[in-house]
């Protein structure tokens, strides 16, 4: 049986017993209601520090944008810039000597200080990105500094992305911030600020689905003046426009679509500088190259263009003067030949040498017969072979690529932007296998570079495969990277788990800091170092 509270009690200590809990409720119930009351003030003193917070930031933007005034205002000051008066200084030139001969010819030229690069920027972790600016207190992302001409202290660059096409203002050095605060867009390139201007062309990029790049607007072209306050150059697509967003989406359908993968988004921006250097210290400057011929007689012979390697592809594409057939039977497609030349296969590949050289059957009756490699990389490889030229290998793998996809298509169309990348990068598999067994070095080399970005989680294991296979150490190291980035999703897949022990044991080392190709010391790239 159960004992109640109090059962031994008597009736006179369980009425005090009650009075005591009652008076317990009754400093209970006060204590609920200052609990309460306090609980209020927290929450407004917390909304109150927000506010102080958001205060301060605003506060420190125009601290920072007041020093960079007064910064301006000394230089001004101390007449380093701004609207100079004064009248250039006259230095005595010494006269000119006469030609000895007739003057045949003066040029000038505005292109001979043009130096162009090429900058690709990733931002990875696209869906988190406004939330993570949201904690930094900014509206935009920028990424490093890159130079354009190393041989001037102003040409450096940077790009900013802002998701909503907002401010454009980032944590930079005082260089990078000196423009309209105002400005808004979705993404822009970014000048450091130069007294002297410079003269620009540029072109934006994204990379869609297939890992190619789409261009993004028009090529701009565009003289940046020099300013007295030295004021940054900043341009971008949607700079100028009331509607902002790559492409005109919003940054909510830009995260679905296809300019999106893996949830990240790769630009490019190409860019093409001539800068102002020339000038004097009196604050001119001077653009264009001049410069002058003196002959007695102009000259008249023009030379024409170079044609080696179009004669030497004409001797393969037209077959004129072979003496060898090369015989691709690849598959249940019908055999392909091609009409070639002994002396510059052998001069070109030691494997093919020594096929002609030994006393075989291809050699006696003029045939080779390739059983391993697909006709479209066979030919691939035979034009670079008479070229030496990576834009012929890609010509034949467009050109052959489309022809698969007519041929195949026979009604419905599926494959899209997934299936043309799928196309390529097995196309270049081939390719990398026929440089690798024909010991084209250059070629085999230039196929792991095209591998190496076309990575992803659905190729990262096949390729890491193919890399083990034929000794593409960098596209192994780019797999492994790539794969304990994107470990989550890698592992999950069926093609993860039917890896080879020895591509997981170097997935293993890798995720565990070690380098598994400095850890083979008897492993050679093949026909690496001859």
């Amino acid at each position: 049986m159960l004992t109640m509270a109090g059962e031994h009690l008597t009736a006179a200590e369980l009425r005090a017993r009650i009075e005591e809990q009652r008076a317990l409720r009754v400093t209970l119930q006060e204590d609920r209601s200052t609990l309460t009351r306090e609980l209020e003030e927290a929450k407004e003193r917390q909304q109150l520090r927000r506010e102080l917070e958001q205060e301060s930031r605003i506060n420190a933007g125009i601290r920072a944008s007041n020093g960079v005034k007064g910064r301006i205002r000394i230089r001004i000051d101390n007449d380093e810039a701004g609207d100079l008066d004064g009248t250039p200084q006259q230095t005595e030139q010494k006269p000119k000597p006469a030609p000895s001969s007739t003057l045949a010819k003066s040029t000038v030229s505005y292109a001979s200080d043009v130096v162009k690069r090429e900058y690709v920027w990733e931002v990875q972790g696209l869906s988190w990105l406004e939330q993570q600016l949201t904690q930094e207190g900014r509206e935009c992302t920028n990424s490093e500094l890159f130079e354009v001409d190393r041989t001037d202290e102003c040409s450096t660059y940077m790009l900013a992305f802002s998701p909503r096409g907002g401010s454009l203002q980032h944590e930079m050095d005082d260089q990078f911030e000196m423009f309209v605060d105002d400005l808004c867009g979705t993404l822009a390139l970014i000048r450091c600020a130069d007294n002297y201007g410079t003269n620009l062309c540029y072109r934006f990029f994204v990379r869609d689905a297939s890992g190619e790049f789409q261009p993004l607007g028009d090529t701009t072209r565009v003289a940046v003046p020099a300013r007295g306050e030295s004021f940054c150059f900043v341009g971008g697509p949607d700079l100028e426009t009331e509607s902002k967003g790559l492409f005109g989406l919003s940054f909510d359908e830009l995260l679905g679509s296809e300019w999106v993968k893996d949830d990240s988004i790769c630009f490019k921006v190409c860019i093409e500088e001539a800068a102002m250097k020339d000038h004097p210290s009196q604050g001119l400057v001077r653009v264009g190259h001049h410069a002058s011929i003196y002959e007695h007689t102009p000259p008249s012979v023009e030379v024409p263009p170079p044609t080696l390697k179009a004669d030497f592809l004409s001797l393969l594409t037209e077959g004129r003067h072979s003496d060898v057939t090369i015989e691709a039977v690849y598959g249940e497609a019908s055999p392909v030949t091609f009409s070639a030349h002994t002396n510059i296969l052998s001069q070109r590949s030691d494997v093919f040498a020594a096929a002609f050289a030994h006393e075989m059957r291809e050699s006696t009756t003029r045939t080779l017969t390739v059983t391993d490699v697909p006709p479209p990389a066979l030919k691939a490889l035979l034009h670079f072979l008479y070229t030496d030229d990576f834009d012929e290998v890609q010509k034949v793998l467009r050109e052959e690529g489309s022809s698969e996809a007519s041929s195949s298509s026979g009604g419905a169309s599926s494959s899209g932007a997934s299936g043309a990348a799928e196309q390529s990068i097995a196309q270049l598999q081939a390719v990398l296998a026929a440089a690798h067994k024909y010991g084209v070095l250059r070629l085999l080399r230039w196929a792991e570079g095209q591998l190496c970005d076309k990575l992803s989680c659905e190729m990262a294991c096949s390729l890491l495969s193919l890399a083990h296979v034929y000794g593409a150490t960098e596209l192994e190291r780019n797999c492994l990277a790539f794969m304990k980035a994107n470990m989550a999703q890698v592992v999950k897949r069926a093609d993860f788990a039917a890896l080879a022990r020895e591509a997981l044991v170097k997935f293993h080392m890798h995720c565990a800091g070690v380098d598994p190709a400095e850890e083979e010391p008897g492993r050679k790239r093949k026909r690496d170092g001859e």
